[in-house]
C-alpha cells in the first residue's frame, strides 16, 4: 500500500513538471529572480559557451597510493566548449525548511534519512537537506517547477565562461569555502563562506554540500576512457561538501570540473541538491 502511495505522488509530480517553465519568454530576463513554488531565490546564467571538464593528467598514479579505483581526471576529460541556453538556478542549496514544506504540500511519504517522525532537527531548518535519494531530490524539483541541473548547467554556473578552477577563481583559498581540513566539517547555513561565490552570484558550489544532478554517469563526448560503472546505473553528483576525513580533503576532488557518481537510490549525510529553470526562447 505504501508503494503504491508512491507512485501515485510521483506520478502526479511527474505531470507538472513543465507548467511553470513555459512563461520565461521575455527577451530582457532580470538577474535574478524568486521561484514561485518554493520562493527561493534564483540568479540568471546566460545563454552561450562555456569551457567544461580538463585536459589534466596525473603521472603519478596518485589514486594508487590513497587506495581508490578510479583515476585522476580521466572521467573528466577532454576539455571541450559546450553551449547552453540560458537558465536560472537557485542561488543556494534547498533547505530542510524547503523540504519540509514540499513534503507537506504534497504528501511525499518519503523522509530524508536523518529525520525523525518526519522533521528535520530542531534548529535545522535553514541548513541544506541533506540525506536524500536522487529521486528525492528530482521529485522536489518537480514540484516547484523546476528540474535538477545538467552536469552541464552545473559546471558552467560553478565555472563560468573561462573555466575557473574554483568558482572564486584560478587559485585555491584556504577557508574560501567548507571542505578539507580547514572547512566547518559539518553542514552550515547557506552563504555562510561568502567568497565561495561563482561568476553569477551562486553559493557554495566549491563546499557545503555536494549535489545530485540530472545526468547519468557517462563519458563526456571524445573521451576513451573504459570505465565499467559509466552507463545508466549511475548518477552524477557534482561539487565537494563539508567531509570529516578520507580522501576527498585532497586538493584534486576541489576543481569546479570534479566529478563523482552514486546509485540513484543512495542518499548521504553530504550530499543534497539545488534547482534550475530553464527560459523557454520567445518564437
Amino acid at each position: 500500500m505504501i508503494l503504491i502511495g508512491k507512485r501515485i505522488v510521483f506520478t502526479f509530480l511527474i505531470i507538472g513538471i513543465f507548467i511553470s517553465a513555459c512563461d520565461k519568454k521575455s527577451e530582457t530576463l532580470p538577474s535574478q529572480k524568486i521561484s514561485k513554488e518554493d520562493g527561493k531565490a534564483m540568479v540568471l546564467v546566460p545563454a552561450g559557451e562555456f569551457v567544461m571538464g580538463t585536459d589534466r593528467t596525473d603521472p603519478e598514479n596518485t589514486h594508487l597510493k590513497i587506495g581508490t579505483v578510479k583515476p585522476l581526471y580521466k572521467d573528466q576529460h577532454p576539455e571541450h566548449k559546450v553551449y547552453l541556453d540560458a537558465f536560472y538556478i537557485d542561488q543556494y542549496e534547498v533547505t530542510n525548511l524547503e523540504y519540509q514544506r514540499f513534503i507537506e504540500a504534497t504528501q511525499f511519504p518519503e523522509f530524508p534519512g536523518h529525520w525523525e517522525d518526519g522533521k528535520f532537527p530542531e534548529g535545522k531548518g535553514d541548513l541544506p537537506v541533506t540525506n536524500v535519494t536522487w529521486r528525492e531530490a528530482f521529485t522536489y524539483a518537480l514540484w516547484a517547477g523546476k528540474r535538477l541541473p545538467t552536469e552541464e548547467q552545473w559546471e558552467k554556473a560553478a565555472r563560468g565562461t573561462e573555466g575557473r578552477l574554483f568558482p572564486w577563481g584560478e587559485e585555491y583559498h584556504k577557508g574560501w569555502a567548507n571542505i578539507g581540513v580547514d572547512g566547518a566539517k559539518a553542514l552550515v547555513t547557506g552563504g555562510s563562506y561568502p567568497k565561495d561565490i561563482s561568476p553569477y552570484k551562486v553559493y557554495d558550489l566549491a563546499g557545503n554540500v555536494m549535489e545530485w544532478t540530472m545526468n547519468w554517469y557517462q563519458p563526456y563526448p571524445g573521451n576513451d576512457y573504459q570505465f565499467k560503472k559509466f552507463g545508466e546505473e549511475f548518477k552524477v553528483i557534482r561539487g565537494n561538501g563539508f567531509q570529516k576525513g578520507g580522501h576527498y580533503f585532497l586538493e584534486e576532488y576541489r576543481f569546479t570540473f570534479y566529478r563523482t557518481e552514486a546509485r540513484p537510490d543512495e542518499y548521504f549525510e553530504n550530499v543534497g541538491f539545488r534547482c534550475v529553470l530553464p527560459v523557454i526562447p520567445a518564437k
